[in-house]
């Protein structure tokens, strides 16, 4: 009887150890916010919405509700969280919005140990610290999209720091001013000479936070910090029988078409002559994309195809495709590809969103393209990325004659950028054909 008695409690013990074991580890999962769908019940409601996330499938039922420190909207609360995908907010972070929650399941998009995200899209600048997010400064303006200057995106470093700044364009000042690329900065709302403060929202391209906000900012941003500026595509719609040329889900805008990029040896009061502008569009897959595959954004026919090494101009793999719209002959360049589809041909007829080849970062005979310095002895991280061109002619550079000064100060046939307005030389917005809205 006694020796029933111990083996009954040793069962006992033993089992209620591995129920209190294991609803640790369920809170763990929870406390983390490991979500890649989080459903949320409205406050005094039963019923629920979901904000769905990428990832897997982990089922937490028997939870009523995170830590509040996880939302700052006493509306709602999140109480189911389903599949594992890494959280990437720190544990420090102050208090985020069910908004800003998505910031904590997407990857950082560079592998720095110091790094400021500017998403334009949101008006959010990140900071992550060995790949976790630390803080989001909101942004109070930006300049309007597709007007010179736009604010520039790209992988950028954070340069000089100064608490007060004159324009060199017009005779404002600017405090707690830090430098992002060349002459953009990150600064407070300007003010005039007698201490007013600009009204205006228009902006020359630099980012305004509001007074506060940009003390914070220029205390938590060091030189030589990385930066990556870039858009989302969480709002596009496509227009109607046009075809994304990546999945749209599992990429983002590396650099807009228009984007300035500083040339080599020129000076010029206006400070337009120093730049060339970008004439394409570069879509970057997110770190956990799983599919890279590039799509013909509309039906046509191949037009030509050009092979990295074979005088790319720095373009790698490349695919023209020729289209009829509206009776008009429009051609769409697909470039840095990985590789192209096996039986591809010129002449061949494509199919609307069909499969023509994968993302990568291809040029000049390599894998030319890195964050940060570009060669084929580069060892740096890859810059994969599809650089897409709509343009009125089935060529590699610009469709009319233009010359561009690089960044090294050489001149040479535009391609990929143009010395001025690229609508000038033939080309077309990406985002304005393809897209409604976004």
């Amino acid at each position: 009887m006694k020796k029933s008695l111990i083996i009954l409690l040793v069962i006992l013990f033993v089992g209620g150890f591995f129920i209190f074991k294991n609803n640790i580890f369920l809170k763990n999962k929870l406390s983390n916010l490991m979500a890649s769908e989080a459903i949320y019940y409205p406050k005094d409601s039963n019923e629920s919405s979901t904000l769905s996330v990428p990832g897997g499938d982990v089922s937490t039922s028997g939870f009523s509700q995170l830590d509040s420190a996880s939302s700052s909207d006493s509306s709602t609360a999140l109480v189911v969280i389903k599949n594992n995908p890494i959280n990437y907010c720190g544990n420090n972070i102050a208090s985020l919005s069910s908004e800003d929650q998505k910031y904590c399941f997407r990857p950082p998009k560079e592998n720095a140990f110091r790094l400021f995200e500017i998403n334009l899209t949101d008006n959010k600048i990140l900071f992550y610290e060995n790949g976790v997010v630390q803080k989001i400064f909101p942004i109070a303006y930006q300049a309007p999209y597709g007007i010179w200057f736009e604010t520039p995106t790209g992988y950028f470093d954070i340069g000089v720091k100064t608490r007060k700044l004159k324009s060199s364009v017009v005779p404002v000042y600017m405090e707690d001013a830090v430098q992002f690329y060349e002459d953009f900065f990150i600064h407070n709302i300007p003010y005039w000479g007698d201490g007013s403060k600009v009204t205006s929202q228009f902006s020359g391209g630099c980012i305004r936070l509001n007074d506060d906000i940009a003390k914070t900012f220029y205390d938590s941003a060091k030189t030589g910090d990385a930066v990556v500026s870039y858009v989302t595509l969480d709002n596009a719609k496509l227009k109607d029988n046009f075809f994304a040329p990546v999945n749209l889900s599992q990429f983002w805008v590396r650099q807009r078409y228009n984007s300035p990029i500083r040339s080599g040896g020129v000076w010029s009061q206006d400070k337009k002559d120093e730049y060339i502008q970008h004439a394409g569009l570069d879509l970057a897959p997110y770190k956990d994309a799983t599919d890279l595959g590039v799509y013909a954004i509309y039906p046509g026919t191949v037009k030509n195809i050009v092979l990295n090494g074979a005088g790319d101009a720095g373009l790698g793999n490349t695919i023209i495709l020729e289209h009829e719209i509206n009776g008009e002959k429009i051609y769409s360049l697909y470039g840095h590809l990985k590789s192209i589809e096996l039986g591809l041909r010129i002449g061949d007829a494509v199919s609307g969103g069909q499969k023509i080849a994968t993302v990568g970062n291809t040029g000049y005979g390599c894998d030319y393209w890195k964050i940060g310095k570009d060669g084929c002895d580069q060892t740096g991280e890859s810059d994969t990325h599809l650089h897409l061109e709509i343009k009125s002619e089935p060529v590699i550079g610009s469709p009319k004659s233009d010359i561009c000064i690089n960044p090294d100060g050489k001149k040479t046939n535009c391609v990929g950028y143009a010395s001025d307005n690229p609508w000038l030389f033939g080309y077309q917005d990406p985002m304005n054909f393809l897209f409604s809205s976004f």
